[in-house]
């Protein structure tokens, strides 16, 4: 093959690789998407590419005023949180809706150890009263260990409204899920007869936020006990994390 008809083939097909998409590298700068190359508009891109995209935008979305990021939510039922061990690594829903950040993207975000804990919860109770209150509790230390200690958390420094610290009896507890056993119990999944994965105690009535959000009593989503002494329930959760002052 001649030298000319090298070039002219190396430069068609250089051609065909930019009007398929394959010359592509996108970045997200200042609040947009940048293309170089011919990424041929979003029909066009990969699903690598789309994946990304919308990772990208949905974490945008969790980033709250005062440096806070959610990492879970429950508002209304629409996502199912009785999920394996996989999806609560990866993270699940969005931020908009009942979301699961992931317990890896958790774990790197808190590893160094200066991390503070808000969580904001709505009361959902029989008696009119006591529906619609608000709760919070802070904590001023939460971190989360790596996959090896499957996730094992760490957590100090109640303060808030609430009844009680119903968190703090999860410390140094592993995460765990149906397919995933790490409670201290040996005749009991917690997660599964929870239906939702959580840092289990043994199962006691200490807290629950990913459980069956349309379940009452031990299955729901709730935060220890309420006045009268039975499981304060929960309409709404919300949990977020910032880097301490």
């Amino acid at each position: 093959m001649s030298l000319k008809i090298w070039i002219l083939f190396m430069f068609g097909f250089a051609i065909y690789l930019r009007s398929s998409g394959q010359f592509c590298v996108r970045r997200f700068v200042n609040d947009q998407w940048i293309s170089k190359g011919d990424c041929g508009g979003p029909g066009r891109m990969s699903e690598k590419q789309k994946e990304l995209e919308h990772k990208i935008k949905d974490e945008k979305k969790c980033i709250l005023g005062h440096g806070w990021t959610v990492f879970q939510r429950r508002i209304n039922g629409d996502v199912d949180f009785n999920r394996n061990w996989t999806d609560y690594v990866r993270g699940f829903g969005n931020c908009e809706g009942d979301f699961w950040l992931g317990l890896e993207k958790l774990h790197e975000m808190t590893t160094d150890g200066n991390m503070e804990l808000e969580i904001n919860m709505i009361e959902k109770s029989s008696i009119p009263l006591f529906d619609g209150t608000r709760w919070e509790a802070k904590y001023r230390s939460f971190i989360v260990g790596p996959g090896s200690d499957n996730y094992t958390l760490h957590v100090s420094g109640y303060s808030g409204n609430t009844t009680s610290d119903h968190l703090s009896s999860h410390n140094n507890r592993q995460f765990s899920t149906y397919d995933a056993d790490h409670d201290s119990r040996n005749d009991l999944n917690c997660a599964f007869h929870r239906e939702g994965g959580w840092w289990y105690d043994e199962c006691g009535f200490s807290s629950s936020l990913n459980g069956n959000f349309h379940k009452t009593k031990y299955k729901g989503i709730w935060w220890g006990l309420n006045r009268i002494g039975i499981h304060q329930l929960l309409r709404f959760s919300e949990m977020k994390i910032r880097r301490r002052s």
